[in-house]
């Protein structure tokens, strides 16, 4: 789909800027949520569930345990495409950048979630937010500048346990640096 004539033109920056729209609006809604969540129980008790759930999704994430995340696995459907080049690229990326209308393939962002809902402020979560849209649009873009011959899927497939370490270490030294943050 997003080698159609449909991603021509203006049609790729209204499908990342609608990205980037959707995860902040998701980041938000994690955030109020999560303020509900705050007054239930101290700071530290969250911190130490958090850190059992990263353990689990980087075991996930390596392949060491096998189990279901919840996730809409169907695509967005083309007809959103009915409302035009601008609009239709918009809702579809919106609809991708919430996280919660397509398949996610990595544990990643169901670490990201708790991490919002209980310990982001405002500016952190628009920050995540931004950032998860961000982050869509750079894995989309460079996509489709690949060669269509599965040229991506194969060097995804070459290189995804060292990219998935990797991120799994960063992950663990943002998350680290804010459980130290909030204990000090």
């Amino acid at each position: 789909m997003l080698s159609s004539s449909v991603w021509r033109g203006v049609s790729k920056y209204a499908f990342s800027v609608g990205l980037v729209c959707g995860g902040l609006a998701s980041a938000l809604a994690l955030l109020v949520i999560g303020s509900l969540l705050r007054v239930v129980a101290p700071t530290g008790i969250w911190l130490t569930l958090m850190g059992v759930w990263f353990l689990v999704m980087a075991a996930r994430e390596l392949g060491f345990v096998h189990f279901a995340m919840p996730q809409n696995a169907r695509l967005v459907p083309e007809s959103v495409f009915r409302h035009g080049p601008v609009l239709g690229p918009w809702e579809f990326g919106w609809e991708m950048g919430t996280g919660v209308r397509t398949y996610v393939t990595s544990s990643l962002p169901y670490l990201l979630v708790p991490m919002i809902a209980l310990f982001s402020t405002p500016l952190t979560a628009v920050a995540a937010g931004v950032g998860f849209g961000l982050g869509r649009t750079l894995m989309t873009l460079m996509n489709v500048s690949y060669d269509h011959d599965g040229g991506w899927d194969d060097a995804w497939v070459r290189n995804q346990r060292t990219l998935q370490s990797i991120l799994l270490v960063l992950f663990a030294s943002t998350g680290g640096i804010i459980a130290w943050s909030l204990l000090h």
